[in-house]
């Protein structure tokens, strides 16, 4: 068997091979052009993100017959001995199968030897924090001051539980996760030069899944490969990864920003049937709960998911969020998944915060505008009816009142005659509503009306009939109906039972 799976395939070669550790990079190329060779460096880093293949290629330029701008040549016969690891000056030992101190005592007793074809000895030891503390212990001394000749290359995934006296001795560098549009740069070049089919959009998923893992990556596109027959399409890369569609997430978030139980247990039941795996629902709703949250908090734009940024609460996607990763933690403990994902569809339910629409941040950007509401400006000077009007223009104008927007929740319009807005607000907004707060609010009514308005603050204790007293009653009668749409639905009855 000639073939060679990707991630060893297309294994980095050379320093400007590398993808994504350029600040590494840079630091051993300065190191190896000015000849200032530390005797010993320690790599970290999550799995897959070049830490051994780092070790090798800095084994190469110190060795190598033909350097070129602290590049190694890759051709001369170092280089390839490098290459197929049967270079006798470059000795690479697993950690994790040689834990004990006599093999660090092999190990220290030929370092003492020059080398025989190169011109250093370099010892590379993978996952370094698997060795014992008797082995620590009798490394300290030859990395300290280890022979001229001789360079160690340590590398590990588990920097905590490498001793700190280890730590002191080498020169550290940290790897970085990679970026997902890292990888999908790197698999592209990769499929094309295999020519091999692709979607865009099927790299993306893969590289999504390998979570800053380039090995994971080239791994993932091996079965994307043999799964799809040579043309990685995306519906077979979310048929492989077991990635659900966008759609049942959508209807998910649907069901819990309308309250409806019985919507919500539906979809749950079409997933069980479908055989989808739970778990990887609940990932994917976690993610879409965590751009939702960056949409509500920042000028970030999604269309597909900007409803839902307005329809739920800021509290209540935070909540969701953490209730999905309480799923995810239980659904990994249980062989019988069904209850553990429906129970967590519905806790979401049965638990959002409801009118949390004073702590509701808003979006700042003149691109996501609401509905248009009208409002009636012909009302009579001592007007008792207008607050469904008057509601209804502050919540038009929620984005632009920013913080205003909750003291007006608190509000009663008393009259309003032509562009005169007369205006009762809870007495404690009475320091916030300073001169400078009543001029932005009177600008934003000019804008909204195209004239110029005046506004008129009084202040009261209690104020009946406001907006957040409005929209505490819809959320209590959403909340009742979800209820009682949940404890009357058979399906939830049949739960129910089988958890009983």
């Amino acid at each position: 068997m000639n073939h060679l799976v990707l991630a060893r395939k297309w294994r980095p070669k050379r320093f400007t091979d590398l993808v994504g550790q350029e600040h590494s990079v840079t630091i051993l190329k300065n190191i190896i052009h000015s000849k200032r060779l530390h005797h010993a460096y320690l790599l970290t880093g999550t799995r897959g993100v070049g830490k051994t293949t780092i070790a090798r290629i800095i084994a190469k330029a110190l060795n190598c017959l033909n350097l070129t701008n602290t590049e190694p040549c890759g051709t001369c016969s170092n280089c390839t001995q490098i290459d197929l690891s049967r270079f006798v000056d470059v000795i690479e030992i697993d950690a994790a199968s040689n834990t004990g101190v006599d093999n660090v005592r092999e190990l220290i007793d030929d370092a003492k030897y020059a080398p025989s074809s190169g011109q250093y000895k370099i010892y590379i030891i993978d996952e370094v924090h698997m060795l014992s503390k008797s082995a620590f212990n009798a490394m300290l001394k030859t990395l300290e001051e280890p022979p001229a000749h001789a360079i160690f290359i340590l590398a590990t995934t588990d920097l905590q539980k490498v001793p700190i006296t280890i730590l002191s001795r080498c020169l550290q560098l940290k790897l970085r996760n990679l970026l997902a549009t890292e990888i999908v740069s790197h698999l592209t070049n990769v499929l094309i030069a295999e020519d091999i089919s692709f979607e865009k959009e099927a790299l993306e998923l893969l590289a999504t899944a390998a979570n800053g893992s380039m090995r994971d990556g080239l791994s993932l596109l091996d079965q994307a490969i043999a799964f799809s027959n040579k043309s990685v399409t995306t519906s077979s890369v979310k048929t492989m990864l077991g990635i659900t569609d966008d759609e049942v997430i959508f209807a998910i978030l649907d069901a819990l920003s309308q309250s409806d139980g019985q919507k919500l247990t539906a979809i749950a039941a079409s997933i069980y049937e479908k055989g989808i795996s739970f778990e990887t629902v609940l990932d994917s709703l976690r993610q879409q709960l965590c751009n939702i949250s960056v949409i509500q908090l920042t000028t970030n734009l999604n269309p597909a998911l900007t409803k839902y940024a307005k329809t739920i609460s800021v509290t209540d996607i935070h909540l969701y969020f953490e209730i999905a990763n309480l799923g995810l933690e239980q659904l990994s403990r249980q062989n019988n998944k069904y209850p553990v994902f429906i129970m967590t569809l519905l806790r979401m339910l049965a638990f959002h915060i409801g009118n949390d629409s004073q702590k509701q941040m808003t979006m700042q950007s003149s691109n996501f505008i609401p509905a248009t509401i009208p409002l009636i400006i012909d009302q009579p000077n001592n007007a008792c009816d207008t607050s469904f009007e008057w509601f209804s223009l502050i919540t038009k104008l929620k984005l632009e009142l920013g913080y205003i927007y909750p003291i007006l929740e608190n509000s009663q319009l008393i009259s309003h005659n032509e562009n005169k807005f007369a205006i009762m607000v809870d007495e404690r907004y009475k320091n916030i509503l300073n001169p400078d707060t009543i001029s932005k609010l009177t600008n934003i009514f000019d804008n909204y009306f195209k004239a110029k308005t005046n506004v008129d603050i009084t202040f009261a204790e209690r104020i009946n009939n406001t907006l957040k007293e409005k929209i505490q009653k819809e959320k209590d009668q959403k909340q009742k109906s979800a209820e009682e749409a949940i404890y009357s639905d058979p399906n939830l009855t049949k739960i129910v039972f089988l958890l009983t």
